[in-house]
């Protein structure tokens, strides 16, 4: 074929093209330049503040029109929206006045900042947010909010950076200036070290984006940009490091069972937390975990487990049976098979989990009951966690008898990894075809009886040879009041049951309540004590006790005897 016919044909496809509006096909995406600028820390009094510039190459709004956003509660946690300072917008005409509009008030909602003239072309965006350790008053939330410690600042983008409210994608910039931290100070977040470039995409992948700048510690010692690595500002009140090359050796070996492809990046954060200390959240490729003055960071081990698996366990379905589920039903069991944790260990978190949920009165809600009411009592917050970890665990017994040993959950969870990799739709449909295919149509009805609220009842053997099954005893978790009493920044007292515990400890319906613990984990825990500050007729005082009810019946796993710890791992 000669030249010139090319020439001609890539000519008409090019005027076809710009015909039909598919110019924007060749051009490159809008530029969204975001400048972070920490500074004024004040270690004694925990404060300090982060400036915040973006310049979006390119950004549209008509009068009238939403052209900022940021969540102003987010997961039981409030963000700077109330307290950011110093909001200038301009663009090629000077400052675009803003009018502000909210979602109606809920535990999530957002702000919307209004266009009060047409934008077009662009826009520069400047604030302060300021950084306040205060504990927050909602109580037990996701570590996203800004703080500082060890002359540095953290926090995760969904509490403090606003975003262009359009669907538009960015070629995203990330930019430090670390002037105001002095010298010595580095900064890192989940897309890298210092100045990053994070390609194009949505400009929203900065809200799940961990951010950390000041005079850090690092594992390993010299970070790349691959693999591994994890950060931390001033000093733990344990050994930080080896808890660290820990969480290290985990991440590799957890990399190879889900056959990642070559050495993909990962951040761990860590940092200290007044309220839920010991828990976390899972980021962009990485994680932000959390630890206070009376942590054992042997028990950080299995959060830090559960969080890097969720690297894998992507998806496109609703609910968080799955995702929650397969990270619990992991959480032990890979370290114990990568020879990071003993066979007991590995045997007291199926306990915990077993224990917290044969004990809680709730077990039989339906999954699509728990969205609604996730927040308003941790009974029901715990199900997707526990009830998906026995589900999974009742799964992988019926998959290995009806193989005859030669199968299990690992091949199902490889296969949605495989497909999440190639692109194809990993949800609830591709989940229950799979167990179809493996156990037929045992295997759907198990899956919608889960979903419906069954208890899930793993066989005896499901652990491994190890490990058999037996009744014991727990209480249940009763805080002895209506637990929507602790929603809200203002914990008001209300439905008191007679005789519980919290009534024979004093506390009384209308006293205004707050507390420094996470309920998630005084739920686990049998022998934990609950101390409430309580506020009545202008005194404050503490109300403490056991919240526990009545004993009840509960499965758990006891170790086999005789059985090597070598042929334990199921």
């Amino acid at each position: 074929m000669s030249l010139s016919v090319i020439s001609r044909r890539s000519l008409a496809a090019l005027v076809a093209l710009l015909a039909f509006g598919g110019a924007s096909a060749w051009a490159e995406a809008p530029s969204l330049a975001v400048t972070l600028r920490p500074g004024g820390v004040d270690v004694a009094r925990g404060l300090g503040w982060m400036d915040v510039q973006w310049i979006a190459s390119d950004l549209k709004a008509r009068a009238g029109e939403p052209l900022l956003t940021l969540p102003v509660v987010i997961a039981n946690t409030d963000t700077v929206a109330d307290t950011l300072t110093d909001l200038v917008v301009t663009d090629r005409q000077g400052i675009v006045p803003l009018t502000v509009r909210d979602d109606p008030a809920a535990l999530v909602y957002s702000r919307h900042w209004l266009a009060a003239r047409d934008v077009d072309g662009e826009v520069t965006v400047r604030y302060r947010a300021p950084i306040d350790n205060t504990p927050p008053r909602r109580g037990s939330g996701p570590p996203y909010s800004l703080r500082t410690e060890g002359g540095g600042v953290s926090g995760v983008g969904n509490t403090f950076i606003l975003l262009p409210e359009v669907e538009t994608n960015y070629r995203v910039a990330l930019r430090w200036d670390l002037a105001g931290l002095g010298e010595g100070a580095r900064a890192t977040s989940s897309y890298g070290e210092g100045d990053v470039d994070l390609g194009e995409g949505a400009a929203d992948r900065l809200s799940s984006t961990a951010f950390m700048a000041g005079p850090m510690h690092r594992e390993p010692e010299t970070v790349s940009e691959a693999g591994f690595s994890a950060a931390w500002l001033g000093e733990t009140p344990f050994e930080a490091r080896p808890l660290m090359v820990w969480t290290h050796r985990l991440h590799g070996w957890m990399s190879r069972f889900f056959a990642e492809p070559g050495d993909p990046p990962y951040r761990v954060f860590m940092r200290f937390n007044p309220i839920n200390a010991g828990g976390g959240v899972a980021l962009t490729r990485s994680f932000l975990v959390t630890y206070n003055a009376q942590t054992d960071p042997e028990d950080l081990k299995t959060t830090l487990s559960h969080e890097m698996i969720h690297t894998w366990t992507q998806w496109d379905g609703r609910g968080q049976w799955y995702g929650e589920g397969v990270a619990v039903y992991y959480q032990a069991l890979l370290p114990f098979r990568a020879g990071l944790m003993s066979a007991d260990a590995y045997l007291a978190d199926i306990n915990d989990t077993a224990r917290r949920y044969y004990s809680n009165p709730l077990n039989d809600t339906p999954d699509d009951q728990i969205a609604a009411r996730f927040w308003d009592d941790s009974r029901i917050r715990v199900l997707p966690y526990d009830r998906g970890a026995l589900y999974f665990a009742t799964v992988n017994g019926m998959i290995r008898r009806a193989s005859g040993g030669a199968r299990s959950v690992d091949d199902l969870i490889a296969e949605m990894n495989r497909r999440r990799r190639a692109g194809e739709t990993v949800d609830e449909a591709a989940w229950v075809a799979l167990l179809v295919g493996e156990l037929g149509e045992a295997g759907r009805d198990l899956h919608r009886a889960m979903k419906a609220g069954a208890l899930m009842t793993p066989e005896p053997g499901d652990y491994g040879p190890c490990f058999t099954r037996e009744v014991g005893k727990a209480r249940r978790f009763e805080l002895g009041f209506d637990p929507r009493s602790l929603v809200g920044d203002v914990k008001t007292i209300r439905g008191l049951i007679p005789g519980s515990a919290a009534d024979q400890a004093g506390l009384r319906n209308g006293d205004v309540v707050t507390y420094a613990v996470a309920m998630d984990a005084v739920q686990g825990d049998q022998t934990r004590r609950l101390t409430l500050q309580t506020t009545r007729d202008g005194r404050t005082f503490p109300v403490t006790y056991l919240p526990r009810g009545e004993e009840v019946d509960v499965y758990q796993w006891r170790r086999v005897q005789g059985v090597a710890d070598v042929a334990c791992k199921p």
